[in-house]
């Protein structure tokens, strides 16, 4: 079998100091609903957190997290979303989330112990649940903190644009362990050892037949848009005050975070309703200052997760305060507040930050052949080529179950700079330490055999004894000819590269098994028969040369 059950992941025990009680839903269906109230009796603000990942567990840590809001005056509630756990309804992601939303806002609402007023909370899956409440346009909904989410991470989760960016096995591995029953799964997918198609319904043998990913397969056929909001977009009706909160290591989601925040702060009227909070961490909370030290993952430590819960509860809690209850804070609140990863936190009035600009570095062949990044261009051009072979695709440094604790395994990919398939550009070692802030992005004319290919971009640190770490990337499906430039964004990222670091650019055609593999033709993806090696050619030097626009907080010198 090329695909393993290794767990089966149920409830864990109910919290002896909440109550649970059903909420019934417009149709009938009944949500598991824990109620944590404050000691003093009275009406109180309430802060609503939708999950699929069991109310209880200690992976949501939600019920450490209810000690803290009812400290401060909160009712907080949890609830497991509908068909997990042990809520009723179809195991479905995203399709009810606004509707059973706004029930269970309605149901609060109505409570003894409810001012009627409600901010919104969750990390993930239950950071698009936090999007759907604000769209469900429930009047009591005051504020929301959507974290490590995006808007659009239904569209991008059960939907598929493969002639736009390659397609997630991340996203998909999620769907079959989380999205098949009430329980969750945790399976070994040898993603190489057959087709997609195959290894589908040799899941669907082991634990069941999960709809969403039947779902995901027609739109991967169709092309077909996913919109789980119906006319009510958060993109278009949101008016409550939201604080968007991403990490940097976070692939999977910052950059639809991200995306959100450009999205509101460009919007005139209501735009002042955001800020930002952008910390140097991965999707899990694993911060680069633990980098080397696993035990301290705040999934297997018990201090380490105590100290995460009261550092990001009570900021959480601040906001509510400022938004939900009126309170004015002792200092205004800075509209971005973000981390530069290894000196510390910082803040601007937009991001990125205004005292951010570009430098250039362009790519090279370099003297040797190995590849270069300078702040000149070379005089002469030259196309620089890399291969994608279908069947010996790059590997990904890390599994897809590590891809959500990046930091935590943090993988040195020095070796991947061997591979005739992978183009690698390097500084020379920096005589003073660098500081970025914002997108880097990369613009180059690159031309390939086939009509189409992926490209996959990733912005490396290089330490002295050759520890590459990446610290953003991008990726996209394109069909540039050459005659217009590709201009691929990276994510977001505030670094601060070191003394005698260099700075890397690597460039591939595939990323596997987190992204399935271009089958260098013209096939979907999703179900090629037939493959075919291309080479991808990318022009540097000349007056159209290749380069790497870095957003450099100071001045920059090898």
């Amino acid at each position: 079998m090329s695909v393993d059950l290794i767990e089966t992941l149920g409830d864990e025990p109910l919290v002896e100091y909440a109550e649970q009680v059903f909420v019934a839903m417009r149709d009938g269906t009944r949500l598991a609903t824990d109620i944590y109230l404050p000691a003093k009796p009275k009406r109180h603000p309430a802060v609503l957190v939708r999950t699929p990942y069991d109310k209880t567990s200690r992976y949501t840590a939600l019920k450490y997290h209810a000690k803290y809001y009812t400290e401060r005056g909160y009712v907080f509630v949890t609830q497991d979303v509908r068909g997990k756990h042990r809520s009723s309804g179809d195991t479905v992601p995203y399709h009810f989330d606004v509707e059973d939303a706004y029930d269970t806002i309605d149901w609060i609402a109505a409570q003894p112990w409810s001012d009627q007023t409600v901010g919104l909370t969750g990390a993930s899956y239950y950071g698009f649940t936090t999007w759907a409440g604000v769209a469900s346009g429930h009047p009591a909904v005051r504020a929301a903190i959507p974290t490590v989410t995006g808007v659009e991470m239904g569209a991008n989760h059960v939907g598929s644009m493969w002639t736009q960016t390659p397609p997630s096995l991340l996203g998909l591995n999620d769907l079959i362990q989380i999205w098949t029953t009430n329980n969750s799964f945790l399976l070994n997918i040898d993603y190489a050892a057959a087709p997609v198609t195959e290894l589908l319904k040799q899941a669907e043998a082991l634990v069941g037949h999960s709809l969403p990913v039947t779902d995901l397969i027609e739109r991967a056929r169709t092309g077909e848009y996913y919109n789980p909001y119906g006319g009510q977009h958060p993109y278009y009706t949101t008016n409550v005050p939201i604080l968007h909160w991403v990490n940097w290591y976070d692939p999977g989601l910052a950059p639809s975070g991200m995306a959100d925040w450009r999205h509101f702060r460009s919007l005139p009227g209501h735009r002042d309703l955001h800020f930002l909070r952008a910390g140097s961490a991965d999707h899990s909370g694993f911060a680069l200052a633990d980098v080397g030290d696993f035990e301290r993952h705040p999934y297997l430590n018990e201090a380490a997760m105590h100290a995460l819960n009261d550092i990001e509860c009570n900021e959480a809690i601040d906001f509510f305060d400022e938004h939900v209850r009126g309170i004015r804070p002792e200092r205004r609140r800075p509209r971005a507040r973000w981390h530069l990863g290894h000196d510390g936190w910082r803040s601007s009035d937009e991001w990125q930050p205004a005292t951010s600009r570009d430098q250039v570095l362009y790519l090279s062949p370099g003297a040797d052949q190995r590849g270069a990044l300078a702040t000149a261009r070379d005089a002469q051009s030259q196309q620089v080529t890399w291969t994608h072979d279908p069947g010996n695709p790059v590997p990904s440094t890390c599994t897809i179950e590590e891809a959500w604790y990046l930091l935590a395994v943090y993988p040195d990919e020095r070796h991947l700079a061997e591979r005739p398939d992978v183009l690698t550009f390097t500084s020379a070692p920096l005589a003073e330490p660098l500081d970025i802030a914002g997108r880097p992005v990369l613009q180059a004319e690159i031309t390939s055999t086939g009509s189409s290919f992926h490209l996959f971009a990733i912005l490396h640190d290089v330490e002295p004894d050759g520890t590459t770490r990446p610290i953003s990337r991008a990726n996209l499906t394109t069909r540039s000819t050459g005659e217009d430039p590709v201009l691929l964004p990276l994510d977001d990222i505030a670094y601060r590269f070191r003394t005698g670091h260099r700075i890397q650019l690597q460039l591939r055609s595939s990323d596997f098994p987190h992204f399935l593999v271009h089958p260098g033709t013209d096939d979907n993806p999703w179900f090629a028969t037939t493959r075919a090696t291309t080479q991808q050619s990318i022009r540097t030097g000349g007056t159209r040369a290749a380069g790497l626009t870095l957003p450099v907080l100071n001045g920059f010198h090898f």
